[in-house]
């Protein structure tokens, strides 16, 4: 329940920091290539970071390196008023990137260390339905606080260090070492576990390409701009209400099974919402589905990471997979783009459904894999 409390709080501040900052930094005079350096800043500090987040959770354990990326997040917040300029936010934002990084991989490791093959799909349902709960409730946060002056920094920042005070109460859980060279291990994973990889590769760039890309295909498509930003919450709602079932059915039907069905809902989806996206009430429930089931490449690969690796091996197969979904939400946005503009507005639907389609070419190779062992 600990870890559940603290990912809503760590979701909070997703949904609510970079919109405030955007704000606050559009107001300032800020160009649009400024603004959206200071969004993606964080991703990169998570990437940069990955080698020493295995060493720092083995170190610390894994209750006090989620408490240490979370307390130093909390931290930041309050001070970016002190440091306005574009060049203070962009080191308060790496910052906190290394921190949320810490606590991102530290809390997935700690829930798949607790967790049993039986119930490893529900468990991290839950986590992901926390989550993206705490990333829905950011914007609402936001209009509560306002975006001016000092107290949507300082409220944010008491409400993520409440939603950590569980953390406190927890029992300390350490991470054994393997022993093995860091360089090693990591090729080792990547070679081991490609079905998990590429769900991690697919998640990140499917939802990084959806939601910077969707409005504009909106737009182009005839809406008003109020219902294409609609089309996003809409969208990640999906990944709120059925990320818990998707977990509970890979508990009962095997995980790659499930992957393979949110691959073709994946694959049909984008197809389905070139014909309905001008009808509310088509679009809105192919988006609901459309949502949770992309989000379930993420929830089921970390879930298979629980089977695959011993507990040893967990912080550094994590690390791995946060980076390769990462890599994936930096590549997805300029992909997607190209396609936009190879054929407007469709081509980004072409190419969100060609995306998952990935997914089989995995199965299809670890099967030939299979089969030339065999003989």
């Amino acid at each position: 329940m600990a870890v559940y409390c603290v990912s809503f709080g760590v979701g909070l501040i997703i949904g609510f920091q970079p919109p405030l900052m955007a704000l606050v930094l559009q107001r300032a005079g800020a160009s649009g290539f400024e603004i959206g350096a200071v969004a993606g800043i964080s991703t990169v500090a998570v990437m940069l970071c990955a080698p020493l987040y295995p060493r720092a959770i083995k170190r610390l354990g894994l209750r006090s390196a989620t408490l240490l990326g979370t307390a130093i997040s909390t931290a930041v917040l309050p001070v970016m008023p002190l440091f306005p300029s574009l060049q203070g936010w962009l080191v308060l934002r790496f910052v906190t990137g290394c921190a949320l990084g810490l606590e991102w991989i530290a809390s997935e490791t700690w829930l798949n260390t607790l967790s049993t093959d039986q119930s490893r799909g529900t468990v991290m349902g839950t986590y992901a339905t926390m989550f993206a709960a705490g990333i829905m409730a950011g914007p609402l946060l936001l209009r509560v606080t306002g975006t001016t002056g000092w107290m949507p920094f300082g409220i944010g920042s008491l409400c993520l260090a409440l939603t950590a005070v569980p953390l406190l109460f927890a029992r300390q859980t350490a991470v054994a070492d393997s022993g093995s060279p860091q360089g090693v291990r990591w090729l080792r994973i990547v070679h081991t576990a490609p079905i998990v990889m590429l769900a991690a590769l697919i998640a990140g760039v499917v939802e990084s390409a959806y939601v910077s890309l969707l409005p504009v295909f909106a737009l182009l498509r005839g809406l008003d701009e109020r219902t294409s930003l609609l089309l996003v919450s809409v969208f990640l709602a999906g990944n709120v209400i059925l990320q818990l079932p998707i977990g509970r059915v890979g508990d009962r039907l095997g995980r790659r099974r499930v992957l393979a069905l949110c691959a073709g809902v994946c694959v049909v989806g984008p197809i389905l919402l070139a014909a309905v996206v001008t009808v509310p009430w088509l679009a809105w429930p192919l988006l609901l589905l459309w949502g949770g089931t992309m989000y379930g490449f993420y929830t089921q690969g970390i879930a298979l990471l629980g089977e695959s690796y011993a507990r040893a091996q967990l912080a550094e197969a994590n690390t791995v997979f946060v980076v390769v979904y990462c890599g994936g939400g930096i590549v997805g946005p300029s992909l997607g783009g190209l396609a936009m503009d190879w054929w407007t507005p469709n081509g980004l639907l072409v190419f969100l459904a060609c995306v998952p389609l990935l997914l089989g070419v995995g199965f299809a190779a670890r099967i030939h894999s299979s089969a030339a062992k065999a003989s």
